[in-house]
């Protein structure tokens, strides 16, 4: 959507350098500005832009569809603050457009399930690009010289969906106490918990009490977020590769905690 979104935005934008224009008239003393330009197709790329809008800016969305459509009470005005709103809204979508869509938070002692997941379900399942996901499990996610918390706090703000993978490792670990009490904190952010199997769903913490969990195995749970994301992002849906990627990411989960099960009682 974000690309879309994006592409309209710019095609009003590009549409309004070529065809609207300002004119300073003068006739006896008076000095007043009129524009010229604005046609049916121009209006009709505003509209596409305030649909495709009201959910992700719905305030910018209300505005722009009151300046187009009281246009013709006072052009000059009205153009103005479509000028501005469409120029808003590109440039946070070219900004939006180099972060990354899902922000992984893990303990990097659970690396082979988290792996497992970003590779099957997001990569191979889904056809999210290594560049969509921010983990620091990829070496080049944070930059040598880069601030580790600086880095963490803004790719949270910026990403589309927190994913968090609770495990023994991760309720252990400060770090990722201090990210799951981070992502909580964003009311407008999509939070996904996600529990292993060996964790009692009561066992999560606060944030299960505000957000959902899911158990990672859990095969529906899995194909409702395919689904969601599928529809968020325009992706066509091949549910029989998507499966196929499923039970081999299931099957491995399985594996890794049986075999950490087996090494915990010898």
């Amino acid at each position: 959507m974000g690309k879309i979104i994006y592409q309209i935005a710019l095609d009003c934008s590009k549409y309004a350098s070529k065809n609207v224009a300002y004119f300073q008239n003068n006739q006896n003393g008076r000095t007043w500005f009129s524009v010229m330009g604005a046609d049916k197709q121009y209006e009709i790329l505003l509209l596409t832009l305030c649909d495709l809008t009201k959910v992700k800016y719905p305030l910018l969305s209300d505005s722009l569809r009151k300046h187009v459509l009281q246009y013709d009470l006072h052009p000059v005005k009205h153009q103005s603050a479509i000028d501005e709103l469409v120029n808003y809204i590109l440039h946070s979508e070219e900004d939006s457009l180099d972060c990354p869509k899902f922000f992984i938070s893990h303990s990097s002692d659970d690396a082979l399930i988290i792996k497992g997941f970003v590779e099957k379900i997001l990569q191979l399942g889904c056809g999210f690009k290594r560049t969509d996901i921010f983990c620091t499990l990829d070496h080049t996610a944070i930059r040598t010289g880069d601030e580790f918390r600086d880095v963490i706090i803004d790719k949270m703000k910026r990403c589309d969906y927190i994913l968090c993978f609770v495990s023994d490792n991760y309720r252990k670990s400060e770090v990722c106490q201090n990210e799951l009490g981070a992502a909580w904190a964003f009311d407008y952010k999509r939070v996904l918990p996600f529990k292993f199997p060996n964790i009692e769903f009561k066992e999560i913490g606060f944030l299960n009490v505000v957000k959902q969990a899911a158990d990672i195995t859990d095969k529906s749970k899995l194909d409702e977020l395919y689904g969601e994301l599928c529809e968020h992002y325009d992706i066509q849906t091949d549910w029989r590769n998507f499966n196929e990627q499923k039970d081999a990411f299931i099957e491995l989960v399985n594996t890794v905690i049986s075999k950490g099960s087996e090494v915990q009682n010898t």
